[in-house]
């Protein structure tokens, strides 16, 4: 029965794979209909009122203290808010096979927030992953064709995704005293219903502006697609899968999104991909690969507080 379920929770997570590494597919085709802000804040609003309706359904969670309120609401607005407008606006400028490689970076500035903070050592072993993937950004930005794009949106769209991922990292951080006492789906919900209010203000002037019956069938389709699979739905699994197989065995498999959006973008979107940034990708891979990899001071961060390690998405 053991191995029944554990090789269930993995099929499910190749599932999840296809479905995050098709989400910045999904996400860039929507952005030539509607713009970045407004899209981001309408699906983030669907999938913040479906998670609170599954946190309010499967917990009858105790009365939180005003200090945890206020801690949720101080991630809620990294994680949903700061991280969701630097991740919009960087997908927009970028390519999404890049965007997925530099949200990748994840586990790396986790790391090195966490020494920071003086929470956590860094191994030799994870300090080698750390310069790997630096190292693979840079390749990976240096090859980037042009395309469609300027060269400085390029460069400011990976600057911009890079930044959502340090966002990202402070969230997963500083959600790790929240998880000691709550679960991941309270954590989860209650910063996304603190946090995905803030993305409204920078949407309201194209919301306002837009003609919604004139918008096609595709964008409400890819609406409920970024909400209720990449968020809703990828989160349970990624949940049942920690209990299952352990988060160590889980996060390895978030690695392999960014091969899966490289291919897509390629076939679906035409994005010219060059062999420098694939050198590159295989790099900084290789490096995060490094950085999770057991050790005896290897970073003890639940990176499942939230649907992604790197939601990303």
């Amino acid at each position: 029965m053991r191995k029944n379920s554990e090789r269930l929770a993995e099929l499910l997570l190749v599932l999840v794979v296809l479905i995050w590494g098709a989400n910045f597919i999904v996400m860039k085709a929507a952005f030539r209909e509607l713009p970045p802000l407004a899209f981001n804040a309408v699906r983030m609003t669907v999938a913040a009122a479906l998670m609170g309706g599954i946190w309010l359904v499967r917990e009858r969670q105790r009365k939180m203290p005003w200090s945890d309120w206020l801690k949720l609401a101080g991630v809620g607005l990294l994680g949903n808010t700061c991280y969701q407008v630097l991740f919009a606006i960087g997908l927009d400028l970028t390519t999404s096979a890049i965007s997925s490689l530099l949200i990748g970076t994840i586990p790396i500035w986790t790391a090195l927030l966490a020494m920071a903070l003086g929470w956590e050592r860094i191994s030799t072993r994870t300090w080698v992953g750390i310069a790997l993937a630096f190292g693979g950004v840079v390749l990976v930005t240096l090859g980037s064709p042009q395309g469609n794009s300027s060269t400085q949106d390029l460069l400011v769209g990976n600057l911009l995704t890079l930044g959502a991922a340090i966002c990202w990292a402070g969230y997963t951080v500083l959600s790790k005293r929240l998880l000691e006492r709550y679960s991941a789906l309270h954590v989860s919900a209650v910063g996304l219903l603190l946090g995905v209010p803030g993305l409204w203000p920078f949407a309201l002037p194209d919301l306002l502006s837009l003609n919604w019956r004139a918008l096609p069938l595709s964008v409400y389709g890819s609406i409920i697609y970024t909400s209720c699979l990449s968020i809703a739905l990828a989160y349970l699994i990624w949940s049942y899968s920690i209990q299952q197989l352990g988060a160590a065995r889980t996060a390895i498999f978030n690695n392999i999104v960014p091969v899966v959006t490289f291919a897509l973008a390629f076939v679906v979107l035409h994005e010219p991909i060059t062999w420098l940034q694939l050198v590159g990708g295989a790099i900084v891979l290789g490096g995060v690969w490094q950085t999770q990899s057991p050790s005896p001071a290897k970073l003890r961060l639940d990176r499942t507080s939230s649907p992604a390690n790197g939601r990303r998405r």
